[in-house]
């Protein structure tokens, strides 16, 4: 079944997948925001780790994946769902536990995007341009940026530490995704627009580095 909202097209697989892949991503930064308690006392002794670290990931990384990648996908006309990455779900706990938290490998899935674009008669494969790609590729991590900024600009009103970490992470998943490495954003904003790629992994390692955590 599919839903439709403000012209963003959902269906019930993508929905599935995504709360599994955010339940998993949010397990794997509790270890990295609990890392001392979890370790001390056993990974279930106090679900509200996983309860803080859901509220704080979960918009992080939905947004990335929805609002990002998805929404400008399908402003392109192309369809576009998210689906979880089986060995990346694995790898992102696996290196969150195995580091004690101090590295999260945040890839349990992606959108998926078809050049095939759907039109009243029928289908049409459209080859999208290099800036077509990028454009998408980059909007994950500018989100990311502008939710770290928001959550910053609350944490120096509120002194709240939960806005910090919120900010912590937005950052973080900015950053990772821009990696030039394999099928992570960075390569293709690289191959894109170099400046582009520069500025947004320059604003969410810097932010990475002076946030006060």
């Amino acid at each position: 079944m599919e839903y439709e909202f403000k012209g963003v097209r959902f269906s019930d697989t993508e929905l599935w997948q995504l709360l599994v892949a955010t339940l998993c991503i949010s397990f794997a930064f509790s270890i990295a925001l609990y890392s001392q308690e979890i370790f001390s006392n056993g990974f279930f002794y106090d679900p509200i780790f996983l309860l803080n670290s859901l509220i704080i990931v979960g918009p992080a990384f939905i947004l990335h994946e929805e609002l990002g990648h998805k929404m400008v996908a399908q402003r392109h006309g192309l369809w576009a769902e998210f689906r979880t990455w089986p060995e990346g779900l694995v790898m992102t706990i696996m290196m969150a536990v195995l580091s004690y938290g101090s590295f999260v490998f945040a890839a349990p899935g992606a959108v998926v995007i078809s050049q095939i674009k759907k039109i009243n008669s029928g289908f049409s494969i459209t080859m999208l341009s290099r800036e077509s790609i990028g454009k998408i590729a980059v909007a994950g991590s500018v989100v990311n940026i502008f939710l770290a900024l928001i959550f910053v600009g609350g944490y120096l009103i509120t002194s709240s530490p939960v806005l910090l970490f919120a900010a912590a992470v937005n950052a973080w998943l900015a950053a990772f995704n821009m990696i030039p490495f394999g099928p992570l954003d960075g390569n293709k904003v690289l191959r894109w627009n170099k400046g582009i790629w520069i500025l947004v992994m320059g604003i969410s390692v810097a932010m990475i580095f002076l946030l006060p955590i």
